[in-house]
């Protein structure tokens, strides 16, 4: 503690989560004004803070990404269940299920009839369609899409649409090759999915995930993380 009875940094066990409150509340708000609503999905991972979520949820971004079933869990349980996206595949999708049961609204990533069939298994109702944009790790060959929808649907699963995730690009610098890197990850092949799937669908894409009714540019909204400054920006 200082002279005035505040505690300081230095005397903080670690780890802890410091904010500097100012530059969150500007991020928050400049995202809510730059993409309002449902053109932006916030992902959990970012800060695995409810609290931090809640803030979000009041500037108007009530619908979230997560990264682990552990983070649907613990947003659940907040009340923060209204739609969530869980953006990995998994093979046993119980937990899930057990939360869908319970009230909440989680759509899961498939790219493989294995993983199909784990959120048929495990009580999922929603799903996405995971397509590879460049970053080897996971999702379909954009033209395989349709099929695994077509799969998804004789499973009983409701297919809402099409992801893509462009981590292959995210680290870098240089703000212009990032986004021309960007634009060609999130082109051709997301568009050739999305169509295959259902014209119209709703689509999840670019840094971190936005997922919803992406309309219209983007502004310089590339992964931004709430509570964070952005190089370049």
């Amino acid at each position: 503690m200082n002279g005035k009875g505040q505690q300081r940094i230095a005397d903080l066990q670690t780890p802890a989560l410091l904010i500097d409150a100012a530059v969150l509340e500007k991020n928050i708000a400049e995202m809510s004004a730059a993409l309002p609503g449902p053109r932006l999905r916030p992902h959990v991972k970012a800060h695995k803070c409810t609290n931090l979520a809640r803030r979000q949820a009041a500037a108007g971004h009530e619908l979230f990404t997560c990264a682990t079933i552990r983070e649907c869990e613990g947003m659940a349980a907040a009340g923060l269940g209204q739609d969530l996206l869980l953006a990995n595949e998994v093979l046993d999708a119980r937990r899930i299920g057990v939360l869908i049961a319970g009230g909440a609204r989680v759509t899961l990533a498939i790219d493989s009839p294995q993983t199909i069939e784990a959120a048929a298994a495990g009580g999922v109702r929603e799903v996405v369609i995971d397509v590879n944009v460049g970053l080897p790790r996971c999702g379909c060959d954009p033209a395989d899409a349709g099929r695994l929808a077509d799969l998804a649907r004789g499973a009983g699963l409701e297919v809402r649409g099409v992801m893509g995730y462009e981590g292959h690009v995210v680290a870098l610098r240089d703000a212009a090759e990032r986004a021309e890197q960007t634009k060609t990850a999130m082109g051709y092949g997301l568009r050739q999915a999305r169509a295959a799937v259902r014209p119209g669908a709703v689509r999840a894409r670019h840094g971190d995930i936005e997922f919803g009714r992406m309309v219209g540019r983007r502004r310089r909204a590339q992964s931004i993380r709430h509570g964070s400054r952005q190089p370049g920006t």
